[in-house]
């Protein structure tokens, strides 16, 4: 990663899809609650993903933030929390609809596991398959983590 005026760009092997973004991960130092509140509603379309003001107020007071960008457009975020020493703890990662499929998620995992000797978080049923094949292993299901009859599964890297 090469730092530069408080942003990170992503050193990515570029697929043909990522080759005509300049995609760029970018630390939010001082993140904006209203703007983290209503970008999720362009995300997640079920209730039960989607947080309060508060809960974001808290999140982004304790947390790390980035910015997914591509060519400046904020496409996504990662969040993560430093709990014990080198693993993050990954809040939320998000990318807009447009963009999913594309590689970028990819590409910032790979950029994540750069700077973190291990990552963990918990995910829904619909992306373990992504963070699976992004190396990472499921260390247990949690049942009706999110809402009732939808589990969470905590995963790890590596």
């Amino acid at each position: 990663m090469n730092q530069a005026m408080g942003h990170r760009q992503l050193a990515i092997s570029k697929s043909n899809e990522l080759e005509s973004m300049n995609l760029t991960l970018r630390e939010d130092a001082e993140p904006d609650i209203e703007f983290y509140y209503r970008q999720q509603f362009k995300i997640y379309h079920e209730p039960y993903l989607l947080w309060d003001r508060d809960t974001w107020e808290e999140i982004l007071s304790v947390c790390t933030v980035y910015r997914i960008e591509a060519d400046g457009e904020c496409v996504g975020d990662i969040i993560w929390e430093d709990r014990k020493k080198s693993v993050k703890y990954v809040v939320d990662f998000s990318i807009l609809p447009g963009y999913q499929g594309r590689g970028i998620g990819k590409a910032v995992l790979e950029e994540v596991k750069k700077i973190s000797q291990r990552i963990a978080a918990i995910t829904r049923k619909e992306m373990l398959g992504f963070f699976l094949k992004s190396g990472f292993v499921v260390k247990r299901r949690l049942r009706n983590y999110y809402h009732p009859h939808v589990d969470g599964y905590y995963i790890l890297y590596p």
